[in-house]
């Protein structure tokens, strides 16, 4: 009874310092942080155990030796008078004791333990967190001798430099957390929002701005009262100000420099960020800090205008649509029946897909519906066109010089099936 109470007990001793092992590799760093600024005793003995990886490292696995060895040879002992009594003492009855022993081992002392701490490992530290202490103080004395040999022999011997790496935190550590923490579902806006800032810095200019096409602007020749009927007419609170064409502007005039400071629109006019459109959206709202700006003009490769974007621009990628006392319903959105759509051409795809999953549009180097229509076709269409892309049928229903303004979709399903 002894025997076998001694072998479970080292079977689960080796368990343990095999899962804490594989568990203290994958944990989230940034909530331990967390749990150790928060004064928790578990955080702060955790933390201890990061501030010294290699240390925690070498205790687990002297301690899982220790283990190994003693679930061995008292495996052994158990299985010495089942085994030898048929096959003897010889050369047969140690493969046997070698293969009985070496499938528990790799089963319920190495699988199990490391793919159940993996899958839960920072909760599995803070569970263990007293224990994993505790033997790392009971292992201190050869842990430390097996680091020092070890030092000697790869710096001695192989002539390899030992140097103590810095474990930093990583964007995947804040991924992890983030989904730690916010799990439940009243956090779901909670945990888009902060997704979307962490993908701030993989999002180009060029994703969030207002095309070229759809920069409302007026000359520097312009009257004040034709500033003010532009004002009206786009709703507006900022007016870009050009020289000729869209591929000279030269500034913009806020609406309330009309009521403080009316003038000439040379004189109203205020200097604008120049941006490249491949900028990334986290560098130009740090510019925008810095500069105490909110409003700049992107360039393309050619030097020629791309668009406009504003720091709204930006915290609408992270927070959503943001209303002012300024913006409109501008874009048409319509289900007509449970087949057919209404839809404006600005409405970027991906809303599309969110808000009707059923129409499935597929994603591309376009942003918006229209983009869709006219890069998959490989044509403009015109007024009253019908253009057939997949389930789909997309009939113009408005156009304006170059821009399709509304688009009427009639879904078939029956072609996705």
């Amino acid at each position: 009874m002894v025997l076998i109470i001694l072998i479970l007990l080292f079977l689960v001793l080796s368990a343990f310092f095999s899962g804490s092992e594989i568990a203290f590799i994958s944990a989230n760093k940034l909530g331990i942080a967390v749990k150790k600024e928060q004064k928790t005793k578990t955080g702060q003995i955790i933390s201890g155990f990061y501030e010294k990886p290699q240390s925690f490292l070498s205790t687990m696995l002297v301690g899982n030796n220790i283990a190994l060895v003693a679930f061995t040879y008292f495996m052994t002992a158990f299985l010495m008078p089942i085994v030898e009594p048929g096959f003897g003492d010889g050369v047969l009855s140690l493969l046997i004791y070698t293969l009985i022993t070496t499938v528990i081992i790799l089963i319920a002392g190495e699988f199990f333990p490391k793919t159940y701490f993996n899958l839960h490992s920072t909760k599995m530290l803070f569970l263990f967190a007293y224990p994993l202490y505790f033997f790392r103080k009971l292992l201190a004395v050869p842990t430390y001798m097996m680091i020092g040999l070890s030092k000697f022999l790869l710096k001695q011997v192989l002539r390899v430099p030992v140097e103590n790496a810095e474990d930093d935190l990583t964007r995947l550590d804040l991924e992890n957390f983030i989904a730690d923490s916010l799990s439940d579902d009243q956090d779901d806006i909670d945990k888009e929002i902060l997704t979307n800032a962490l993908n701030l810095g993989h999002l180009k200019v060029s994703d969030g701005m207002v095309p070229r096409t759809e920069i409302v602007s007026i000359d520097n020749e312009a009257s004040t009262e034709e500033l003010i009927e532009v004002f009206k007419d786009s709703k507006l609170s900022r007016i870009i100000v050009t020289d000729g064409d869209a591929d000279n502007i030269e500034g913009y005039i806020h609406h309330q420099q009309l009521l403080h400071n009316p003038g000439t629109i040379k004189k109203m006019k205020m200097d604008i960020l120049y941006v490249p459109e491949v900028m990334n959206l986290k560098d130009l709202m740090l510019q925008f800090i810095k500069d105490e700006s909110s409003i700049a003009c992107v360039v393309d490769e050619f030097g020629g205008t791309a668009g406009i974007i504003t720091l709204e621009d930006i915290l609408e990628e992270i927070f959503g649509e943001i209303e002012d006392e300024h913006d409109v319903e501008e874009y048409t959105m319509e289900k007509i029946d449970d087949n057919e759509y209404l839809f404006s051409g600005r409405l970027e795809v991906d809303f599309i897909n969110e808000k009707f999953p059923e129409l499935e549009l597929p994603e591309g180097e376009y942003q918006t519906l229209s983009g869709y229509i006219v890069m998959t076709s490989e044509t403009i269409p015109l007024l009253g066109e019908q253009v057939e892309l997949g389930s789909n049928i997309f009939k113009i229903e408005e156009v304006d010089d170059t821009k399709i303004e509304i688009v009427r979709v009639i879904h078939n399903p029956e072609v996705d099936e």
